[in-house]
């Protein structure tokens, strides 16, 4: 009886010897699946935060649409002439444009006008990256506003030469006059569209 008590505690100690600790592979392993995980939480957090900006231009856009929309109410003789109109191509310039005076002591609702859309310009330069508007008089009280501006990540995938299919995608809700001739390098804006009644 002795001598199997001896085995048996020699077996449950050569066991528990196997037993202790972790091998260097076990350990591997777990750094392995555990970077994974990191890595697949890094990206969640960067789309996270590009959603999220997308969501603050498309803020910006509205508040500014709805301003120039106001300017247009309280002007309505120029409206009626088309002075509100900006058609000229989308070129991604972030220069301030210079702001008209008027000629004389009282201002003409065009120079009014002109004023307006040279402050408006400015707004969207200042508050989105390449921002710009297309805007044209749709019917007899209404009026269609692109608000644009250009991508952050649209940027980045530009220059790296594999970014056909995102830029054409950021510029199909553009109309296709402020698309006609975009200047080299520069990147295809993202619109937002608004139709407002005045």
């Amino acid at each position: 009886m002795p001598i199997t008590m001896i085995k048996n505690n020699h077996i449950s100690a050569v066991a528990n010897l196997k037993q202790q600790g972790a091998s260097l592979l076990e350990v591997l392993i777990t750094i392995l699946i555990m970077s994974f995980g990191l890595l697949a939480l890094g990206g969640l957090t960067t789309a996270s935060l590009q959603y999220n900006k997308m969501a603050q231009f498309q803020t910006i856009g509205l508040q500014l649409a709805s301003e120039y929309a106001d300017r247009m109410r309280s002007n309505v003789t120029a409206f009626n002439a088309n002075s509100y109109n900006i058609t000229a191509a989308y070129t991604g310039a972030s220069a301030s444009v210079s702001v008209p005076s008027c000629a004389s002591t009282i201002c003409t609702t065009a120079e009014i006008a002109a004023i307006d859309i040279a402050e408006w310009t400015n707004a969207l330069r200042r508050r989105l990256p390449g921002g710009a508007a297309f805007v044209q008089r749709n019917g007899n009280m209404a009026v269609d506003i692109w608000v644009m501006w250009v991508d952050p990540s649209l940027l980045y995938t530009s220059t790296s030469g594999n970014s056909d299919a995102a830029v054409a995608a950021a510029g199909s809700n553009c109309p296709a006059a402020a698309l006609t001739s975009l200047p080299t390098g520069v990147t295809a804006p993202r619109c937002m569209y608004f139709r407002v009644s005045l």
